[in-house]
């Protein structure tokens, strides 16, 4: 990349923070008069959060004490969750942090100054996710095909409520841009199977799978690249066999980027492993959800998220064709509705669509786009009629979005005026 496009992207890198700010306050503001520590406090978000106070604030000897956390043992507690996003926040925190000092404001940590910057975080890590899915698809399609396909992935997906409006502190926009830089640098990879590109993926997929352990199955796309029959399969075998540096590289950076999360629950539990849920995990899986994960009422993620279709039928063309990695793309999205089905909570509680989808969206980069150059292939007619129907999409996203409020959607029965009234002007 040479000077003059990194200069372009700074530039609209600058302008989408800006846009993406804009729309924040018009959602807080101006449709809910919601305050901006509703980013953070409560819920997941504080579980992430309270990392980076009690490394960079407190006393480091009360990491046994975090307060959105689960009892642990006699006088301890244990965070349920991994300190992933904590990590991309670290950068942001510390300059709300040096900001606070330098002007005498709030410096516990808890103040707006830093959950303002964490929502900035939120924005620009989305527009990193979004600026690597277009350049893994400038590989094989040409530039509008790839700005439409990225700009839908922002404008017709609850990425766009998980990074500009009140989900900037959930995990979801995190792990959405770095398995969209590992996607990209398996793609080097394939081309030059150096160790500068196993490092540029093994970062970003290790630090993905410290957001959410259930990431790691993205690793299914390295190790099955170009698998389309038995036979590729034997010869992808051969080739790990050969390349076994390759594995144990990756090994060793992800013990490196595990490394933080790895001290916590030794400090706590006495054990460099552990399950940090406790009780909570997979009472569904002889049994999944598949139903409630894709056409539940409460967050099915074809209801929510309709721009999946197109995806998901240039998935399968290309299936068909045995291109483009489909057969990886496929078993990994299976995978993960199956263990979102099996899940204790497979609707993701109070959410916005599935959202623990957003996640693995950067594989439906490519099949989208396919379906996107089938359509102009198409007569006027029936091009007319798709584009209507993805503007369609991109006002339910959006308007679903602006309108969602957690207390009337969950706290009370479901039913089709309510959710109309959701969707209208």
């Amino acid at each position: 990349m040479n000077r003059s496009e990194i200069s372009k992207l700074v530039k609209y890198g600058w302008i989408f923070l800006f846009a993406g700010l804009v729309i924040n306050y018009l959602y807080r503001m101006v449709g809910h008069s919601i305050p901006i520590d509703k980013i953070i406090i409560g819920s997941d978000m504080e579980g992430y959060y309270q990392y980076l106070v009690h490394f960079f604030v407190k006393d480091w000897s009360t990491f046994d004490q975090m307060r959105w956390t689960m009892p642990f043992g006699e006088g301890k507690t244990l965070s349920a969750f991994t300190c992933g996003v904590a990590i991309l926040w670290s950068p942001f925190f510390l300059a709300a942090h040096l900001i606070s000092i330098f002007f005498g404001l709030d410096t516990s940590g808890y103040a707006n100054m830093y959950y303002g910057f964490m929502l900035v975080a939120g924005i620009v890590y989305t527009y990193i996710g979004l600026v690597f899915i277009y350049k893994i698809l400038r590989n094989f399609f040409e530039h509008k095909v790839s700005l439409l396909t990225t700009a839908l992935f922002f404008l017709a997906t609850n990425v766009f409520y998980y990074s500009v409006l009140l989900g900037a502190g959930m995990s979801h926009v995190y792990s959405f841009a770095m398995i969209a830089i590992y996607l990209y640098f398996c793609n080097q990879f394939s081309k030059e199977s150096s160790l500068k590109n196993l490092i540029l993926l093994g970062v970003p997929f290790a630090l993905a799978v410290l957001i959410r352990p259930v990431n790691i199955i993205s690793g299914l796309y390295l190790f099955l690249y170009g698998v389309n029959s038995f036979a590729s399969l034997k010869e992808r075998f051969a080739y790990w066999v050969k390349n076994y540096w390759a594995i144990i590289s990756l090994l060793i950076i992800g013990l490196i980027v595990f490394i933080p999360q790895m001290a916590y629950w030794h400090y706590v539990t006495g054990k460099f492993l552990y399950y940090s849920y406790q009780d909570q995990g997979f009472p569904n899986w002889q049994a999944p959800k598949i139903g409630v994960v894709l056409f539940g009422k409460f967050n099915g993620w074809l209801l929510y998220t309709p721009i999946v279709l197109f995806a998901l039928s240039g998935l399968f063309i290309l299936l068909w064709r045995k291109q483009m990695n489909s057969l990886s793309v496929l078993l990994i999205l299976l995978i993960c509705i199956y263990i979102n089905g099996s899940w204790w909570a497979p609707t993701f509680a109070a959410a916005v669509g599935q959202r623990a989808m957003i996640d693995f969206l950067p594989f439906l980069a490519i099949p989208l786009a396919f379906f996107i150059t089938r359509i102009q292939g198409m007569s006027k007619p029936l091009r007319i009629a798709f584009g209507v129907l993805i503007l369609m999409f991109i006002y339910y996203n959006i308007k679903f979005g602006f309108s969602y409020s957690s207390g009337e959607w969950w706290d009370s029965p479901m039913n089709g005026a309510k959710f109309w009234r959701a969707l209208k002007f």
